[in-house]
């Protein structure tokens, strides 16, 4: 079964020395952390980044290594029109010493041109770090796979993978079929959750970023989905579920179910 973590966007700003102990208390190998503030805070979490914060970074090293859990992923390396990957270069090397595992880039500058190099020094400068660059379908110009595909060509490295989410992926028409096809080399991450198909709510990044469901919950062709993930791979469950939240019901309570049903369907039950 391949390693199964908990991502930062599944609990809404959480402190990320408790988000690391959460996910090691349930039974999770591997979390995500942003590198800047959460896309999704909640008011009762603290407005923080641990981006320039060296005492934050400290106590988060100390969860990994106290709890057992990896940093398997660091979001938040955008590509942007008008900077530049050389301005990361102090990231990578805080990430790096944090343990990391990866990093996740996404592209909002619409020159293709641009992005392929970008994505390639980027690329580079991880792998001197000895980082994998991820980066994700759905987000920023990577809409669909028949444009990450041309990305992955360019960039031509072996350290330059794809990040799988699968509400992204099969929203925007991927297919079973076209996820087994994919070279299991190119396969970097998995961020799991769960979402009705069609939509049923109106704003994507609303839905995406607060209301997705647990694995099992939605129509997503989740478990064969899952029999395809190659071996090693970290399955991250990102399954934000505001509604839960506002009802009362804490991060602990509203993960332990998801991390049930996703186990359930990575074993074939």
């Amino acid at each position: 079964m391949s390693p199964l973590g908990i991502e930062c966007l599944s609990t809404f700003g959480l402190h990320p020395v408790e988000l690391i102990r959460l996910t090691g208390e349930l039974g999770c190998s591997h979390v995500t952390l942003n590198l800047g503030r959460p896309a999704n805070r909640l008011s009762i979490y603290p407005d923080l980044s641990f981006r320039d914060d060296p005492a934050l970074q400290r106590e988060m090293k100390a969860a990994l290594a106290d709890s057992g859990v990896t940093l398997g992923l660091v979001e938040g390396f955008a590509i942007l029109p008008d900077t530049s990957v050389e301005d990361f270069e102090r990231d990578l090397d805080t990430v790096a010493r944090l343990g990391a595992r990866a990093i996740c880039t996404v592209s909002m500058d619409r020159d293709v041109a641009r992005t392929h190099a970008e994505f390639a020094r980027l690329t580079e400068l991880a792998a001197e770090c000895g980082l994998v660059t991820t980066t994700e379908l759905g987000a920023g110009g990577l809409r669909r796979l028949d444009k990450a595909l041309p990305a992955l060509a360019a960039v031509a490295h072996p350290s330059f993978k794809l990040l799988i989410d699968t509400m992204h992926f099969f929203r925007f028409g991927g297919t079973v079929a076209d996820f087994a096809a994919l070279d299991p080399a190119v396969i970097g991450h998995i961020q799991l959750n769960d979402v009705p198909m069609p939509a049923i709510i109106d704003d994507y990044m609303q839905e995406a970023l607060y209301e997705r469901r647990a694995p099992g919950d939605g129509d997503l062709p989740l478990a064969d989905f899952l029999r395809h993930v190659p071996l090693g791979v970290v399955v991250g469950l990102e399954v934000p579920i505001r509604s839960e939240a506002d009802a009362g019901i804490g991060p602990k309570e509203r993960l332990s179910r998801c991390v049930a049903q996703a186990q359930a369907l990575m074993q074939g039950e």
